[in-house]
């Protein structure tokens, strides 16, 4: 197969990938969230049938300015759980997939990232840990974690951000490995923002702000970490 003819399949398959859901019933919308008694293991995807995405690849998140801005006046603190990887200037950070992570959406319509993050509360005292994390295709596109308040497990999965389909594919393009989807934007939910409110008793993070904006890169090729 020529690489024009590689690039194009590849497009393809992010398109599909990303429209799976329109035809899937609501069977595979995000659950509502519960109590867990106990920590579960990182599930390992299982390939949902023709929406195999990428053996190779990792995404780079760049938070909003209204997020960050937020973050500030609730001195609140971000660290991030490796594979995560903070920015030099703590502005985002980065995330990888890979073939032992989660190479293809599981039964649910989601891709499982390893790593996580932690938000420290000053004020409070109270640290939200977010993990394990997935990226949601279904039913809309959306960031969602697993919620756990000083180490004791509160939701299994909430959905603390979320974007649509035409914003998301709007950066799609080829790249010489693979596919790439520049910049998508997620917004915080209402869901996430009572549910930080609740925690911490401070301001609730605002409604509809831009999260951060979303870069995944799926690789074919083993390629260099970025930089």
């Amino acid at each position: 197969m020529s690489v024009h003819g590689l690039r194009r399949l590849t497009v393809l398959a992010a398109v599909a990938a990303l429209s799976l859901p329109l035809g899937l019933t609501s069977a595979g919308a995000t659950t509502a969230q519960h109590p867990v008694t106990a920590h579960r293991a990182a599930p390992v995807a299982a390939p949902f049938p023709g929406a195999y995405i990428s053996p190779w690849g990792d995404a780079q998140i760049a938070l909003g300015d209204e997020a960050l801005a937020w973050m500030q006046r609730e001195d609140i603190t971000l660290e991030t759980i490796t594979p995560f990887a903070m920015d030099a200037n703590r502005k985002g950070f980065s995330m990888p997939i890979g073939s032992t992570a989660g190479d293809g959406l599981d039964i649910r319509g989601r891709i499982f990232y390893p790593g996580g993050l932690r938000f420290h509360h000053a004020a409070s005292g109270k640290t939200i840990t977010l993990k394990p994390t997935y990226i949601r295709v279904m039913p809309t596109p959306s960031y969602a974690a697993g919620i756990e308040v000083d180490g004791v497990p509160v939701s299994d999965e909430v959905v603390i951000a979320e974007s649509t389909y035409a914003e998301v594919m709007l950066g799609a393009r080829p790249s010489l490995t693979g596919f790439r989807i520049k910049k998508a934007p997620f917004y915080i939910t209402a869901e996430a923002s009572r549910l930080v409110a609740s925690i911490t008793g401070g301001e609730a993070p605002p409604v509809g702000a831009l999260f951060g904006t979303l870069t995944p890169n799926f690789d074919y090729i083993p390629t260099a970490p970025r930089s």
